[in-house]
């Protein structure tokens, strides 16, 4: 019969009784004793105390749970009995999480459902199982334990950072995000479609200038236009070894997932179809383009657990699936990464054959740490060594991003702290200066 540190306790304290009728002889007789009661006061707490078949254990949560974040898991007892219990309750979390507060302590109040909460951080995209929900709890005496296991088991996804779609909301991200450069990008006054009418702010185009109600304001008064909607956004998502390469221990398969779903949030809001398109040497994955939440969720289930691959990418064939499936013409945002000149030239290629009826944006990812370790100061042979591969993979990137520009081919080299929002703001500049047909 399992005890609590309590009854522990009392045992230890029988010393002293023990101790105390030695003087007398009679220390036999009050040990016997002394434990009798003991035992039978363990007995009675044991048989008056509430068992775990009164208790309903449930665990809960959101259903996606955000990679690189804290998530918050509440357990909820709601206790059928008729006495107050001090209940320690312990999850069984899978492995890639981070746990913070794993043990639980929930004073459950009969015939209410009180709870506790802990926090994980999972390390891993992907969908893992947790496991039973453990408790234990004191007697009514506070001598005896009860524990017991409850059957919880459930499958729960683990999606990028989708805190990132909160944070960087859509309204947030044209008041405060939409720079090009130092620059502020004006989105308004750009489209097809009127939408009001505003005051003349520096820089605006003269030809947008409505000069009947000028001449009743007696101010410059110009035409505010809403970029068109309903255009096509294609997501193609390199899952090549190229996009395996760490920066501060996240792949940059992931930084580019991470915005990949803010991007796709971001258009769905503007009012564009998404589709998405995952690719290595074969095509893994493909969304055909749509619009509403319900497209969005179908596009972050395509997203949340796809793995990296050794191989080489294979673009002309991802070009050429899509070019089967998507006729109109579509921004292409592909994020991917390119080790030299040489794939950088067989990517253009690509585009300009295969691809050609579409419009291209090229996202790559560059580790900051490259670019310290060619200003770093040379104190021994190997920071030699180290400076000149920095400089000449610099070099190389820089190589590469002029030869898209050359090739008329948009393209970004991006940190990965900066990667969601330039991303957006690419985009968001494209749309606006009415690229997409």
């Amino acid at each position: 019969m399992p005890f609590s540190k309590t009854f522990a306790g009392f045992i230890i304290l029988g010393i002293i009784p023990i101790v105390l009728g030695a003087f007398f002889g009679l220390s036999l007789y009050i040990f016997i004793l002394y434990n009798l009661i003991l035992l039978g006061l363990l007995v009675v707490d044991f048989i008056i105390t509430p068992g775990a078949d009164l208790l309903e254990i449930r665990r809960e949560c959101d259903r996606k749970l955000s990679m690189g974040s804290e998530n918050t898991i509440k357990i909820l007892v709601r206790n059928n009995g008729s006495h107050i219990l001090n209940i320690e309750a312990r999850d069984e979390v899978p492995s890639y999480m981070d746990v913070a507060g794993g043990t639980i302590n929930i004073k459950s109040i009969p015939h209410y459902e009180n709870s506790g909460s802990y926090i994980v951080v999972p390390q891993k995209r992907g969908e893992y199982t947790f496991g039973d929900i453990n408790i234990r709890y004191r007697g009514i005496l506070r001598l005896c334990m009860k524990y017991r296991r409850f059957d919880t088991k459930e499958n729960l996804k683990v999606y990028p950072n989708l805190k990132d779609l909160k944070r960087y909301s859509f309204a947030s991200l044209r008041k405060n995000l939409v720079l090009i450069g130092n620059k502020k990008m004006k989105t308004y006054g750009i489209g097809t479609e009127f939408e009001s009418l505003r005051e003349y702010s520096e820089g605006d185009d003269y030809r947008k200038v409505n000069w009947l109600a000028t001449a009743r304001s007696s101010k410059l008064i110009v035409n505010n236009y809403e970029p068109e909607r309903n255009q096509q956004v294609y997501i193609m998502l390199d899952s090549s070894r190229v996009m395996n390469t760490e920066i501060n221990y996240i792949k940059k398969l992931d930084y580019a997932i991470n915005s990949a779903f803010l991007l796709a949030e971001i258009a769905g809001k503007k009012g564009d179809n998404i589709g998405l398109l995952v690719f290595d040497k074969d095509v893994k994955r493909f969304v055909k383009s749509g619009k509403g939440m319900t497209h969005f969720g179908i596009i972050a289930d395509s997203l949340y657990n796809v793995e990296e691959n050794f191989v080489t990418a294979d673009y002309d064939n991802a070009l050429f699936h899509l070019g089967k499936h998507q006729r109109r013409r579509s921004l292409l945002c592909i994020f991917t990464d390119l080790f030299n000149s040489q794939e950088a030239m067989a990517l253009v290629k690509a585009l300009k054959t295969t691809g050609r009826n579409h419009i291209p944006l090229v996202i790559t990812i560059k580790d900051m740490r490259v670019y310290e370790m060619a200003e770093n100061k040379i104190g021994n042979v190997t920071d030699i060594y180290d400076k000149c591969a920095a400089v000449r993979e610099i070099d190389e990137r820089e190589k590469i991003q002029r030869i898209f520009k050359s090739a008329g081919i948009a393209s970004i080299d991006i940190p990965p702290d900066k990667l969601s929002m330039e991303v957006v703001n690419k985009y968001l500049n494209m749309k606006a200066m009415m690229q997409l047909g």
